[in-house]
């Protein structure tokens, strides 16, 4: 599914404006070296520099790439400069570095690569109407951050270990687990009363004691950020509204909703947006109970949307992509009979039957340990068939 952010990078880098003389990769779009045929193939003389070190200083730029120039035929005639791994540098280093040599060079066109924004460059006076963003959609996760709102921009990605950006800086440092912990709950609720903070973080404690805990806590969230994240109104904390929130969480539940009352090949765009969405398991690496319970519902939201893909893709003749699809959502339940009977009758047509008969055995075997039952009898007679070597006009029922 990355197929999609992949041809949005690619169409975006087709269109640019002329203006844009430095190109910077989304931190947030993972196959960036994926562009790089697309770069290569679009500008007559391109030099390639994979920055090494920390915290370089201007002179260590420049020292890197005029030794990769002199090695790739020189800066004189170069139509474009690739800096990968360009966050190795200063910020503020990176900045005066971009705006010396396109002054020097009035025709170079600079592509960044990344793990962050260049913030110093953005915002300079120099640079900021030269600089693009690309591949940007936020719908997908994708903010544009050369074009800002006026709010703070807030991003939280909650599927995978989970990452927090305010306004293209991340924050890393939380002084501890409970305020990050917090921090998600809040983001995750949208609108919490105090009784329900109290009950999920601290169900022993008295309500003057957890009233202390969580005003100190929340305290040190607004102090991590530098900016207010709550607001208390009508008995409920909601996330203020001087925050842009972009939430992957809110974002792939969108666009699953919004994919039930589509058109079928809408539907798909939809599906395959969200599928992309999803980097992991809930706050994989946070514990706890509400975690738990939220990362088995969005486990089974996910299989959700494969599935409903999949059913799509059946639809189109796109078999192939259809039993991928099958496949990956059986992973995220085992039990998933409705699944297991597609992936078999995918491959009855192909007549793979031993992976046919694997996938019932698995399933058979899950079913026993878990639930002490079989498989149900439509299951167990399109066993039969595909053993037997018969192909059905109809699916067996």
């Amino acid at each position: 599914m990355t197929d999609i952010i992949q041809q949005l990078a690619v169409q975006q880098f087709q269109q640019q404006s002329p203006a844009a003389r430095i190109i910077i990769l989304h931190p947030n779009y993972e196959g960036q070296h994926a562009l790089l045929p697309s770069v290569f193939a679009v500008f007559s003389s391109v030099i390639y520099v994979r920055l090494t070190g920390m915290a370089l200083e201007e002179d260590d730029l420049r020292a890197q790439v005029e030794a990769a120039a002199k090695s790739q035929g020189g800066l004189a005639a170069t139509s474009c400069i690739v800096l990968d791994e360009g966050d190795r540098a200063n910020d503020e280093a990176l900045q005066k570095y971009l705006e010396a040599v396109l002054e020097q060079a009035n025709q170079t066109k600079i592509v960044l690569l990344g793990r962050r924004m260049p913030l110093a460059t953005i915002a300079s006076f120099k640079l900021k109407n030269m600089c693009c963003v690309l591949p940007t959609a936020l719908e997908i996760g994708l903010p544009d951050y050369c074009h800002p709102a006026s709010k703070d921009l807030l991003e939280v990605q909650a599927l995978g270990a989970g990452r927090v950006v305010l306004n293209g800086r991340q924050i890393d440092n939380w002084d501890g687990t409970l305020p990050r912990a917090l921090f998600f709950y809040l983001i995750d609720r949208g609108m919490v009363t105090r009784s329900e903070i109290f009950q999920t973080f601290w169900p022993s404690l008295t309500i003057k004691e957890a009233t202390n805990v969580f005003h100190v806590t929340k305290r040190k969230i607004n102090e991590v950020l530098g900016i207010e994240l709550t607001e208390y109104k009508a008995g409920f904390y909601h996330i203020t509204a001087k925050i842009d929130l972009v939430y992957d969480i809110s974002l792939f539940s969108d666009l699953v909703q919004q994919s039930y009352i589509a058109a079928h090949d809408q539907a798909k765009h939809l599906l395959e947006k969200a599928i992309t969405l999803y980097k992991g398991a809930f706050l994989s690496q946070m514990s706890g109970e509400w975690v738990t319970y939220r990362r088995q519902q969005m486990i089974q939201d996910y299989g959700d949307a494969m599935l409903s893909l999949a059913k799509l893709n059946e639809q189109d003749g796109q078999m192939d992509a259809a039993l991928g699809l099958y496949l990956r959502a059986l992973e995220t339940n085992r039990r998933r009979e409705d699944v297991v009977r597609s992936i078999m009758e995918l491959y009855q047509q192909r007549e793979m039957v031993a992976d046919a008969l694997a996938v019932y055995n698995r399933l058979s075997l899950e079913l026993d340990k878990t639930l002490g039952v079989s498989p149900a009898p439509v299951l167990q007679r399109l066993k039969s068939a595909i053993e037997a070597g018969v192909k059905q006009e109809e699916p067996v029922k």
